[in-house]
């Protein structure tokens, strides 16, 4: 499950989150759009992905991840084939918006889903793993810059729509639905270990609780890890679609911006290994509210590079960082309100989040059409600020009240105190 879901995030993420950029800066030049104007499909993406979230998060919990897969990777084979055949701007937003469709129902949310289906007790551990996948597929930006040089993007394009179906669709066959459907338990454990468990009081610090969705977004934790999430992904939402025309604007060569590129992905491996033994040996919160302070810094930098070697220092800084946090943010949502409702309340926190997602990209645009790289700097600075609000946001977290205790507060409340107590 686990080596399934890195090779689906792996290939979604390298020839969209990261690789992407490199496709939108080949259109601009070659349709002369500006940056605005473009910059508005990935808003509309951000707004598909937010109303469709709660959706694909509902149909992954109540029938399982192979269908939502399946299903996803199709769209976005079509999405990318669609792509390469654009004439208009009114065309490129309806290929990205099928695009989009494909990557709500067949990458993060969906994988991420289904891996916390069948894992508590390691949960920390099989996200870290999972999210190698985005980490290690920024080696896929040289190879799509080559095609896009020695084919030009409308080729290289197509050829990654249909490799999208010969990679995804088999991969989605591989995923399941909770262990518990096939005679087995979280973890892999059997019945004997979970006897030793109950026995060493083991589940006490990796307890399975059970929220239903209602129940979950009734809770004030709920909603700090949705604004949380929320404000530290400004930032890295515009940064994904403009990071490679900003390296550009800010004067370095197709050759250096690649190289970045490339690297701040890469630079999160360690974090991400680091952050999965972390998850699962200390409280998720310090790891996640220290990560958003690291990536705070990162962010800083990007806004004053001005030559590789800065450009360098910013790539290891924010890319170590967001790998520290990436397992324990996915994973405490598993934590704190368990396995049933997940990829609703993920969906959920999605909807949310497509708020400030439809508005970075398009900011960070009309920035640049109007005041140049000197627009980028100051977008990018003042996106990067709210992180401040994450980092105060995880550090004041608390654990949710289970159902159960608060079944039983509610009851105590209507019956009176108990005689002698």
């Amino acid at each position: 499950m686990a080596g399934a879901g890195f090779g689906v995030l792996f290939y979604t993420s390298g020839v969209f989150f990261y690789g992407f950029s490199a496709f939108f800066d080949a259109i601009l030049k070659d349709f002369g759009w500006s940056k605005g104007a473009a910059s508005g499909a990935f808003a509309f993406q951000r707004m598909e992905q937010g109303i469709f979230g709660p959706i694909v998060g509902y149909i992954t919990d109540r029938w399982g991840p192979r269908r939502a897969l399946l299903f996803g990777a199709f769209l976005m084979g079509l999405g990318f084939i669609l792509m390469s055949q654009i004439n208009s701007l009114w065309q490129f937003y309806a290929a990205f918006g099928i695009l989009a469709l494909g990557l709500g129902f067949g990458s993060f949310l969906t994988v991420m889903t289904a891996i916390n289906s069948w894992f508590i007790r390691r949960r920390g551990t099989a996200m870290a793993i999972v999210s190698y996948g985005p980490g290690v597929s920024s080696l896929l930006v040289p190879g799509i810059v080559v095609l896009i040089v020695a084919l030009d993007w409308r080729d290289a394009l197509l050829l990654i729509g249909i490799a999208t179906w010969f990679v995804c669709l088999p991969l989605a066959l591989v995923m399941r639905h909770k262990p518990e459907s096939y005679g087995l338990q979280p973890d892999g454990e059997t019945a004997h270990d979970q006897n030793v468990a109950d026995e060493t009081g083991r589940y006490d610090q990796y307890p399975d609780v059970q929220f239903t969705a209602r129940q979950a977004l009734r809770t004030p934790t709920y909603w700090k890890y949705v604004v949380a999430s929320m404000c530290g992904f400004l930032f890295f939402g515009a940064l994904m679609i403009h990071q490679f025309v900003a390296f550009r604007s800010f004067g370095l060569s197709t050759g250096e911006t690649t190289l970045l590129v490339t690297l701040m992905p890469l630079a999160s491996m360690p974090g991400r290994i680091i952050g999965g033994f972390l998850a699962d040996s200390f409280d998720k919160r310090k790891i996640v509210a220290a990560a958003w302070a690291g990536q705070l810094v990162g962010s800083l930098l990007f806004v004053f590079v001005d030559d590789v070697y800065f450009g360098l220092l910013y790539a290891t800084v924010f890319g170590f960082f967001f790998g520290v946090g990436n397992p324990a943010r996915v994973a405490i949502l598993g934590d704190f309100f368990g396995r049933n409702a997940y990829g609703s309340l993920l969906g959920t926190q999605f909807l949310i989040s497509s708020m400030a997602g439809i508005f970075a990209p398009v900011y960070a645009g009309l920035m640049f059409d109007w005041y140049d790289a000197t627009g980028y700097r100051i977008a990018f600075f003042t996106l990067a600020l709210p992180a401040i609000v994450s980092v105060y946001l995880y550090l004041t977290m608390k654990r949710p009240v289970p159902p159960a205790s608060m079944d039983e507060a509610n009851q105590q409340t209507v019956a009176g105190p108990v005689s002698g107590s």
